[in-house]
């Protein structure tokens, strides 16, 4: 209660049966709300004290909201930090800008002002956790911003067409061999090799893989139950996809299966933290938390496969979807394998449906030019 009003904000989720992998436990909200809570005082306080009214900015609300995100998850929330240190708070101009001036013209010129080497992936990355950020900050000073800030920040940062350029990354297999090998051979402990020799096996999303454990291999019918995608699935059971894999993949496996639990992560590797200006150490082994993880070791492996530059680890799934399709494997099935919906693989991938169902068609193909009429020739020595 403050000055005899209930004031309440969403900070998590709660980790119920099948919450989000960031979901907060009780001692984990317990500290939440009492961090949000003296943040409450500390905000009124200053107000109170004349003059010391907080200015509310892009740069409040992006600080705001990498507070909020590591408190739920300390590694998502590093790596949104990074990211929007970098990008955002560095532009001065942009990060001071008060949010009751935001618009979206201001918003799409500090996207002219990014590096143009980034990619479109990287680039709506960052704009998902700016719209995030200043969403939060919109909903939670709602009376003292402006009732259009929200169409303005939706507009802003509205998303660039960058999946049509990544699904045109489609490789052979040849190609994809030669970027499973490259991961095994530069990182000596195989764990980004399995990591990418995985992603390349089933077609599944990094998320996907990285909730995999030891149980859900299932050696002897040789396939893997993949986790399904988190996405609009709260509070639901989720149902495992049992995805076909060859025998290579699991005997490249054994090293990690071999003496583990069901329970365990499948895919593990070493974390590290730095104890020196160039200088780091290993911690401990844990899952890969984040894509952004593997970047360095897939710069590594592409250029040691001679992979085509700008080819990024989604290439694995696109080529996986692909490889279905062209086999003749029916788009409904292609779609559950991979856990995506019908309509997505028709809508992305109709040229190579028309091109893997071609033959199909043409059993369906008739003459349709007059037939010659047979003449009929007498047979010599025909009985009469």
């Amino acid at each position: 209660m403050i000055d005899g009003n209930r004031v309440e904000q969403r900070l998590a989720q709660a980790d119920d049966p099948g919450s989000d992998p960031d979901a907060l436990s009780y001692p984990a909200a317990v500290t939440a709300a009492i961090e949000w809570a003296r943040a409450q005082v500390r905000r009124l306080d200053g107000e109170g004290e004349g003059g010391g009214t907080e200015v509310l900015s892009v740069r409040t609300a992006v600080e705001a909201y990498v507070a909020a995100r590591s408190a739920r998850a300390p590694a998502a929330g590093r790596d949104a930090e990074k990211r929007l240190g970098k990008h955002v708070l560095s532009d001065q101009v942009f990060a001071d800008t008060h949010l009751a001036k935001l618009n979206a013209s201001t918003i799409r010129a500090w996207r002219q002002r990014l590096s143009g080497e980034l990619q479109p992936t990287t680039v709506n990355r960052l704009l998902n956790d700016l719209r995030a950020a200043l969403n939060a900050a919109a909903e939670h000073h709602l009376r003292a911003l402006p009732a259009t800030l929200a169409a303005e920040i939706r507009t802003g940062t509205k998303a660039i067409s960058a999946g049509s350029s990544a699904r045109k990354q489609i490789l052979p297999d040849a190609e994809i061999r030669r970027l499973v090998d490259a991961a095994f051979v530069v990182d000596e402990t195989g764990d980004f090799g399995r990591l990418v020799l995985v992603m390349a096996a089933t077609g599944a999303r990094h998320s996907q893989v990285a909730r995999i454990t030891v149980g859900d291999v299932q050696a002897a019918r040789g396939r893997i139950m993949v986790p399904p995608s988190n996405k609009g699935r709260a509070g639901k059971r989720p149902t495992p996809i049992a995805v076909p894999v060859g025998a290579d993949v699991i005997e490249r496996l054994q090293p990690v299966l071999a003496g583990r639990r069901g329970h365990e992560p499948l895919l593990m590797h070493w974390r590290h933290r730095q104890v020196g200006p160039v200088t780091w150490e290993r911690v401990d082994r844990g899952p890969w938390a984040t894509a952004s993880a593997a970047l360095r070791l897939w710069d590594r492996a592409r250029t040691r496969a001679e992979a085509p530059p700008g080819t990024v680890m989604l290439c694995l799934r696109h080529s996986s979807i692909v490889r279905a399709l062209s086999a003749g494997v029916p788009v409904r099935l292609v779609a559950a394998l991979h856990d995506t919906s019908v309509q997505m693989i028709e809508d992305h991938y109709s040229a190579y449906i028309v091109e893997a169902t071609e033959e199909i068609a043409r059993r369906a193909v008739t003459p349709l030019a007059p037939s010659p009429v047979p003449t009929l020739q007498p047979v010599d020595g025909a009985a009469a």
